[in-house]
């Protein structure tokens, strides 16, 4: 006997067995959706009989979302392996990219074991507070679209991990490039002085100042939370040689000799903001990506006004967007740069552009 009343009882001892929450309503929800009925209008039809197809349907659901991670189980004796098995299939349902590394990183994190070591783990049991935490995890990423970056507050750049919070855009491979190249530049120079315009987290600031010990290097930045992550950063990499102060632009910078001048400003047009991922648009700060002039506005502002702080042969280098690079070289062109050159990024897209300043004795 298939009736309805009997199926729905038995499907609900079912997901009791598999520890989940609120098994009547998941029971509920799925019938209902299998039997194209209303939740409030299954018990009005208790005694229908249902043929071996829709059966068949509502058991095949039910095993898909528990294996899937959809409904969140509460089973004592999962392994660590299974939930991992499980929260990869949920993160996969809900469209989030590269869901194997999220996983591995969110379980890395909340169990404090190293993400290559995770799988020595496998057979052991996770503590119910640990398993709430990455189920936690896993929602926000999967509904609320959060990076996991914010989620973790972390992310590595350059090898090294930088704390960051939604005050704060996400550093990006592409910047490593650029700075890469500012380090190639500052080879030949002792004790170079380095200006850092826009400096977010601090991690161009940083990244030279550890990699060029001799350095000095002056972030500034108008956002007082990206100052104080910036500091953060500052104390937790023991970047001595740095300093991080609240300007705007070169309003409050009173040196005028600087070897070099580095930049990665906001640069995306308004009319581009709405084809940003969802991610980017709905949690990195928009000051901190957006620009007027169709996304020009800094790379005029700086290139006019750092003249005046670099020293003879000083150095300007921005990141730029992929199609602003030749825009950006005319810029610097009309504000007396010479030795302009564009570089490519590893996808061979245009990402940053460089000049020097010479000035008549």
């Amino acid at each position: 006997m298939n009736k309805l009343i009997d199926i729905l009882e038995k499907s609900k001892k079912y997901l009791e067995d598999n520890k989940v929450e609120n098994p009547r309503i998941e029971t509920e929800l799925i019938l209902s959706q299998v039997l194209n009925l209303d939740r409030i209008m299954l018990y009005a039809y208790f005694d229908r009989e249902l043929n071996d197809d829709e059966v068949s349907e509502i058991r095949a659901l039910l095993k898909s979302k528990i294996n899937s991670g959809e409904i969140p189980g509460k089973n004592d004796e999962i392994s660590m392996k299974t939930l991992m098995d499980q929260s990869i299939k949920y993160l996969e349902n809900h469209q989030i990219e590269e869901a194997r590394l999220t996983v591995e990183l969110i379980f890395s994190y909340v169990l404090s074991v190293d993400r290559m070591m995770l799988f020595t783990k496998y057979a052991v049991q996770p503590e119910e507070e640990s398993k709430n935490k990455i189920r936690n995890l896993l929602k926000l990423r999967a509904k609320d679209k959060i990076p996991l970056q914010y989620l973790l507050n972390e992310e590595e750049f350059y090898g090294r991990p930088f704390y960051i919070n939604k005050g704060v855009l996400i550093p990006r491979n592409e910047t490593e490039i650029v700075v890469e190249r500012a380090l190639e530049e500052l080879k030949g120079i002792t004790a170079p002085n380095v200006l850092d315009i826009g400096a977010g987290s601090g991690v161009i600031s940083i990244t030279i100042a550890k990699e060029k010990t001799d350095s000095k290097i002056l972030g500034v930045d108008i956002s007082d939370n990206a100052l104080e992550i910036a500091n953060k950063n500052k104390s937790l990499l023991k970047a001595d040689n740095v300093k991080f102060l609240k300007s705007n632009l070169f309003q409050e910078v009173n040196y005028h000799n600087f070897d070099m001048i580095i930049s990665n400003p906001p640069y995306i047009p308004k009319s581009e903001y709405d084809t940003l991922s969802d991610d980017v648009r709905m949690h990195e700060p928009e000051e901190a990506l957006m620009a007027e002039n169709e996304g020009l506005f800094f790379y005029y502002e700086i290139s006019k006004s750092a003249v005046d702080y670099l020293k003879n042969g000083g150095k300007l280098i921005f990141e730029c967007g992929y199609n602003q690079a030749e825009i950006i070289e005319n810029i610097m062109k009309e504000a007396g740069y010479k030795n302009i050159e564009i570089f490519k990024d590893l996808n061979g897209i245009n990402r940053g552009i460089t000049g020097c300043i010479f000035k008549e004795e």
